[in-house]
């Protein structure tokens, strides 16, 4: 979110919870939209020629739905509180804990993989949520591509590259050019998981939609496909909040 389009930030109390509301001006909206973040946070998008009084009294009519679907999202941790309490990344089919700590003698990140730990430290001139985002980017740039051409070999497909970035609501995509981007995030996800996620975008090299086809094809790469999608879909909602602070 560009700071210059946020008008206000306020707190909306509902059911003895205090969620907090980010009132934003959009060149793109055509219309007053409402958006859950998370369990405490929602956005509402406004034209960028509409009426902000409008707008917010939309939301106010709104507090029933925000108060249900509110409880439905999950908590949204900074990334190195997540991090504190969920220490775990997959980097390959062994469960490794996440530590880390600040050297004011470093200028740069350093780390070492050893048996199950991954150790860092980080130089303390930067924020330490930006530190680890860009440093688990850098780690899923190093091992998502070597457990995707796992993956690929497995099941005798081909394609042209990939790509690691720090997409904001989507596991990972499958191009025309056969190019597939990954979210770092995968290495957040339990390892099975996220070998689906690796899977179900190499299925797109034969199938470029969700049709039954699809399907059959992916449930014979890795059984149980579509109870892994449901796992996905209730796993990933927290972490996509990570790294989105900004």
């Amino acid at each position: 979110m560009v700071k210059d389009d946020v008008l206000e930030i306020f707190k909306l109390e509902i059911d003895e919870r205090c969620i907090t509301c980010t009132v934003k001006k959009s060149t793109r909206a055509r219309r007053i939209s409402l958006k859950i973040i998370s369990h405490s946070e929602v956005l509402l998008n406004v034209p960028s020629r509409g009426s902000v009084s409008s707008a917010k009294d939309f939301l106010f009519s709104k507090k029933s739905w925000i108060a249900k679907k509110t409880l439905d999202m999950p908590e949204h941790f900074s990334l190195g509180d997540f991090l504190k309490k969920f220490p775990i990344v997959w980097l390959d089919q062994q469960k490794r804990i996440l530590s880390w700590s600040i050297s004011g003698s470093r200028k740069k990140t350093v780390y070492q993989v050893e048996g199950d730990l991954i150790i860092a430290i980080f130089p303390e001139n930067e924020n330490i949520d930006n530190l680890l985002l860009k440093f688990l980017i850098k780690l899923a740039g190093v091992y998502l591509p070597s457990r995707l051409e796992q993956c690929a070999r497995k099941v005798g497909v081909a394609y042209e590259g990939s790509r690691v970035g720090n997409q904001r609501s989507r596991w990972g995509s499958c191009s025309s050019r056969k190019v597939i981007s990954l979210n770092w995030r995968i290495l957040l996800l339990d390892y099975l998981i996220g070998e689906y996620v690796l899977y179900h975008e190499l299925a797109h090299l034969k199938h470029m939609n969700h049709s039954q086809k699809y399907w059959e094809l992916l449930e014979t790469w890795i059984p149980g496909a579509k109870k892994l999608d449901k796992s996905l879909s209730l796993q990933g909602k927290g972490l996509m909040l990570l790294g989105n602070d900004k």
